[in-house]
């Protein structure tokens, strides 16, 4: 049986993800163009949001952000869960190794969502942060989080799904998408190379739970003009994050 939202909580929820996906703000007519409620309804939705504090109104302008309590909702999420903190050391501790950028990332459809991100002290800087979603298709670390898929259910989830380019060097091919995602469930690693970003190269790795599912995968970014690094060696850390991270999983599901 098809369960039915309430009308305007949805209304409210796709106000604040539209929002949140805005860095730079966006009107209240930019607002009225993607929710389908006369204005003096999304009016009334959009300043109960700010007076709770999920959104917050630039003073002197028109214009809208998202707010501190989205914060705090979302950091309550990654708090409470004891793996996130386990898996936030030891990202931490990837990048200590190999002085580059790694991430922990989830998959949501077909976007990969940062968990968490460390920056190395690299003079270059990765456009990723601790909540972005960027279609898996163009990252190394997405690579690695739908390698949990089998090719039916990868067709399944692309199914009238346009692979969007990000960069010249993206994959728009479902056929290409799914070759590299077989040679992933086959190696363990997924590569990238300027698919997501300019000047960046990644490897990543999945993480399978108890049951051997993929819930999560950590990558490390590094600039492609550092040729004198060793992708191995990135490797050998990220497999080495990877057996303790699943060791911890079976540890707290034991």
């Amino acid at each position: 049986m098809e369960q039915k939202n309430h009308r305007l909580l949805q209304c409210a929820l796709e106000i604040m993800k539209y929002i949140s996906e805005q860095p730079k703000g966006v009107s209240f007519k930019e607002i009225c163009t993607v929710i389908d409620l006369p204005k003096s309804s999304t009016h009334n939705l959009v300043q109960t949001m700010c007076n709770m504090g999920f959104l917050q109104k630039k003073e002197n302008y028109n214009e809208y952000r998202i707010g501190l309590k989205c914060f705090e909702v979302g950091n309550a999420y990654l708090s409470t869960n004891p793996f996130y903190s386990i898996a936030r050391d030891i990202v931490e501790n990837v990048s200590a190794r190999c002085n580059q950028t790694s991430h922990f990332a989830i998959l949501n459809e077909h976007d990969t969502i940062y968990l968490y991100k460390f920056d190395s002290n690299q003079p270059l800087r990765i456009a990723s942060h601790t909540g972005k979603r960027i279609p898996a298709h163009a990252t190394a670390i997405g690579k690695a989080l739908l390698s949990g898929f089998t090719r039916e259910e990868l067709l399944e989830l692309y199914r009238n799904y346009e692979l969007k380019p990000m960069t010249s060097h993206t994959i728009t091919s479902f056929e290409e998408l799914a070759s590299q995602v077989e040679n992933v469930r086959k190696t363990q690693t997924a590569y990238e190379s300027e698919e997501s970003s300019p000047y960046i190269r990644c490897i990543a790795v999945p993480i399978h739970n108890p049951t051997g599912h993929v819930i999560a995968a950590i990558s490390i970014s590094f600039p492609v003009y550092q040729t004198d690094l060793n992708p191995e060696a990135f490797h050998a850390i990220l497999l080495d994050a990877k057996k303790q991270l699943e060791a911890a999983l079976l540890t707290l599901n034991n």
